[in-house]
């Protein structure tokens, strides 16, 4: 298994620039596990309250977790010590598979295949959320287990990412999101043109066969 020691050495491969400095995520987030409330109580289910799994991580077509598949109730949440997380916390899949990134845009809770990563006043949300992006492959490096491969509440705790200051943060997540923006623009108009050359044969045929080439 892959150490946490070596992965971390392997991310510090190049120097920092001025004013960044290597923080572990227990040091400026609070890490929050899930649950699954009793599945044969229905008065835990069909709720208000957000319930996010891995399944609903990976079904987002951008950051923002906006519903979830299933919600639960208070009673629900309280019957086996849920912990709701506030808007702006990221949401990590920690199994099945490891990986799967959200951030939440309400207070929601999550099961047991996600770990909630709820920024401290240094940290950007969105910043977050792109640190832990870059970093999927050295976290699924440290999942373990018999069944699935999992990555445990202390080892997210300890885990290192690059952290500058917070108007630092701000900035290069402006300008994440603005190229994130036109690349998902330029997707869109490529899948447009493509469906459209798809197309173009069917078309043609029925031209042909209705006289009007």
């Amino acid at each position: 298994m892959t150490t946490l020691e070596t992965l971390t050495q392997s991310l510090h491969g190049h120097p920092l620039p001025a004013g960044w400095r290597w923080v572990r995520l227990g040091e400026v987030t609070t890490v929050v596990n899930g649950t699954t409330p009793a599945t044969g109580n229905k008065a835990y289910w069909d709720g208000d309250i957000v319930w996010i799994t891995p399944t609903d991580l990976g079904k987002l077509s951008d950051p923002e977790i906006r519903a979830s598949e299933r919600r639960i109730t208070a009673e629900g949440a309280q019957s086996c010590g849920l912990t709701c997380v506030p808007p702006g916390t990221v949401v990590m899949s920690s199994r099945a598979p490891i990986g799967h990134l959200g951030i939440a845009t309400m207070e929601l809770c999550t099961n047991q295949g996600c770990k909630a990563f709820v920024p401290g006043p240094e940290v950007d949300s969105y910043f977050l959320y792109y640190a832990l992006k870059r970093s999927v492959w050295a976290l699924q490096r440290l999942g373990s287990g018999a069944t699935f491969d999992e990555i445990s509440q202390s080892q997210c705790k300890e885990f290192e990412i690059p952290l500058p200051p917070l108007p630092e943060q701000q900035r290069i997540v402006a300008i994440l999101r603005e190229q994130m923006a036109a690349v998902e623009k330029a997707r869109a108009a490529a899948e447009a043109e493509l469906e459209a050359i798809n197309a173009l044969p069917a078309a043609l045929l029925r031209r042909a066969f209705s006289g009007e080439l």
